[in-house]
């Protein structure tokens, strides 16, 4: 018998073709985990994921889907679980953001920022739950942001910052909701990565450098282990104490 913790789980990564979410897909696979790696426009950086993934012994499938829309996110999601047998493991991954100030923000804009980070979110929520409903099982880890639970003001990034915290409470209110389900939700909120697009001085970070995506994949391993069952609702930050 096996004596990795999620031996026969399947999970499933948005965004998991690459950067973090690629670091994330090969933690679950080396953890035990079948995948599913999502991607909307990186078919050969997922293809390749499916082949590190299958060179453990596991079985991995790539999927496309456009998370924006709900339909076909249901569509791709319900598929992919069919074809490996179950799904338990979400991994909300998948973020897009726009680095302007709130007075240059076109309506346009605007409703992409919060589309990529809040909406999309809830579409790949919605696809899994009915799949985990019927198994009794599931674990959905949403990647969030360090200051989600903030009201500061941030100038430059004002929708992305209220989309996450849209998810943030989105996932207290699934917590609650799927918890008789046996489905915990939970949320992990990176600071700065050493992969960041941007990063902030280092002297404001009391850890005295940038996290790894290996530190956030530890904290999404640990929400997602079935040993994990009592935690809902909680959000880990991987941080060094930034903004915290």
């Amino acid at each position: 018998m096996s004596t990795l913790p999620l031996h026969g789980r399947v999970a499933l990564v948005t965004g998991g073709a690459r950067r973090t979410g690629r670091t994330i897909a090969l933690a679950l696979a080396e953890a035990g985990a079948d995948l599913v790696i999502h991607y909307n426009q990186s078919a050969a950086e997922a293809e390749a994921v499916v082949a590190e993934v299958e060179a453990m012994g596991r079985r991995a499938l790539a999927v496309a889907a456009d998370l924006a829309d709900a339909d076909a996110t249901a569509a791709a999601f319900r598929s992919a679980a069919e074809r490996l047998g179950r799904l338990d493991i979400l991994v909300n991954n998948a973020c897009g953001i726009i680095w302007k100030r709130l007075e240059d923000t076109s309506a346009a804009e605007w409703h992409t920022a919060v589309e990529q980070t809040l909406h999309i979110t809830v579409h790949a929520c919605q696809a899994v739950l009915p799949v985990m409903r019927s198994q009794g099982f599931g674990r959905i880890v949403s990647l969030i942001d360090v200051d989600a639970d903030s009201l500061r003001a941030v100038p430059a990034l004002t929708p992305y910052k209220i989309g996450k915290t849209g998810v943030l409470m989105l996932t207290r209110t699934l917590a609650v909701t799927e918890a008789a389900h046996g489905i915990t939700v939970n949320g992990v909120s990176p600071g700065t990565l050493d992969n960041s697009e941007r990063k902030p001085p280092l002297e404001r970070i009391p850890a005295g450098r940038f996290g790894t995506a290996e530190e956030v994949a530890r904290a999404v391993l640990f929400l997602a282990d079935p040993a994990s069952g009592y935690i809902t609702g909680t959000n880990i930050k991987v941080s060094g104490g930034y903004l915290i």
